[in-house]
């Protein structure tokens, strides 16, 4: 996996469709060899992919996952029935396209695209459940002609990519749109142009809190459980996910395997046994330390609202962030709510200057900067009180360090 991620990833970033759809033509066209579910938007799709994926997994479908980007290794990104790929599997996929990209230009998010698509018909699924990239109209998955659309939610991101208004950003998201039943948790001017897009392509369009429902919602540091209300009357519906937007997450969810016609027992059981790495994930007790992959402004918001769940006395921030995230707004918004803000730098090229980040935060709170990650989870343990929390969040890409530290 190394080596794919050696020759491909310095190729960089480049929106279109050409390159993976020539590479699927070399592999005999694998998308078009099951029915496949797109979820694209700005916050909680890696949720739902869990929620679909093991909803229909309990409904008797032999179910592939794709899911973008990973938090520990590359195998999370591929799951058929929540199994993730076996790192044998893997080199044999990796050793071809490596052949291929020697003669073709292929990214390397292109490359674990395709990956995923010949793997999830060499494996003969019923269903693939695929997590957009970067946007929608022009990633690599959306290659795929979606039988089901979900889009969750539209927030600025990636605005020198996507755009700089909510409506731009949302015209590309909008783009997974292009026939079936698409489904959506987008409120204002992003719903807007979702629905005109719909329109347009004779998408039939399902819309939170228009034609279903999460009602009730009811939150603790264990659950999530709500009523819903669409197709079909579900009460007591329960996820192990956390957090009260979960129940949001998890309707959207709900609302696309009804379009399938799954109902009943599948669906409790699904919601239930669905799992999602780092989301206001509890990974130690004592101290109580939460990891979670809130990394734009709506996350970061959304997490502020569900800290009232966890029962402590101070909190302490382990933060880093992506240089190309609204990150000054994000510390101004969780920053207040802690006692200390301790800095670091994930390994990864695109992450913000950590000095930077500190010359904002220590405006706002008291400070440390420990620029290696792994050492600034164990600096927050050695500071912690019994009763203080700990708190990761700013970057999906910091949590598989973080997660490497704990299991030690």
């Amino acid at each position: 996996m190394k080596e794919l991620e050696k020759e491909l990833a310095k190729r960089g970033v480049q929106l279109g469709l050409d390159r993976t759809k020539k590479l699927m033509q070399y592999w005999d066209k694998p998308h078009q060899k099951y029915k496949i579910i797109l979820v694209a938007g700005t916050n909680g799709k890696g949720s739902v992919t869990s929620y679909i994926s093991s909803i229909l997994k309990e409904a008797g479908y032999k179910v592939g996952s794709y899911y973008s980007p990973h938090v520990v290794r590359y195998n999370e990104r591929f799951r058929i029935n929540g199994k993730m790929i076996s790192n044998k599997e893997f080199k044999k996929y990796e050793k071809e396209v490596l052949k291929y990209a020697k003669k073709n230009q292929l990214t390397f998010f292109e490359a674990l695209t395709g990956i995923a698509f010949k793997y999830f018909a060499d494996k003969d699924v019923d269903w693939a459940v695929v997590e957009v990239g970067l946007g929608g109209r022009l990633d690599a998955t959306n290659i795929a002609d979606a039988a089901i659309s979900v889009i969750t939610n539209v927030e600025l991101e990636h605005t020198d990519v996507l755009g700089k208004t909510i409506g731009e950003i949302t015209f590309e998201k909008a783009g997974i749109l292009k026939k079936g039943i698409g489904i959506t948790g987008a409120t204002g001017k992003a719903l807007v142009v979702i629905k005109e897009n719909a329109g347009k392509r004779g998408v039939r369009l399902k819309v939170l809190n228009e034609d279903f429902f999460a009602k009730d919602i009811k939150a603790d540091s264990k659950s999530t459980k709500f009523n819903y209300i669409g197709e079909d009357f579900y009460t007591g519906l329960e996820t192990a996910l956390i957090g009260r937007y979960q129940a949001s997450n998890a309707a959207l969810a709900v609302a696309a395997v009804e379009q399938i016609g799954v109902e009943g027992e599948a669906i409790r059981k699904g919601l239930k046994k669905a799992e999602n790495l780092g989301r206001l994930q509890l990974i130690r007790r004592k101290p109580l330390v939460i990891a979670d992959a809130a990394h734009n402004v709506h996350g970061i918001k959304g997490l502020i609202e569900n800290l009232s769940l966890f029962d402590y006395e101070n909190l302490i921030l382990v933060f880093g962030v992506m240089e190309d995230k609204n990150w000054r707004e994000m510390i101004e918004l969780i920053a207040p709510h802690s006692k200390l803000m301790i800095v670091n730098q994930p390994k990864i090229e695109r992450a913000a200057d950590p000095k930077e980040i500190e010359k904002v935060a220590s405006k706002l709170v008291k400070t440390k900067l420990i620029k290696d990650v792994r050492k600034s989870v164990k600096e927050a343990i050695k500071l912690a009180k019994k009763k203080d929390l700990i708190l990761v969040c700013g970057s999906i890409y910091m949590l598989g360090e973080v997660f490497e530290v704990l299991k030690k």
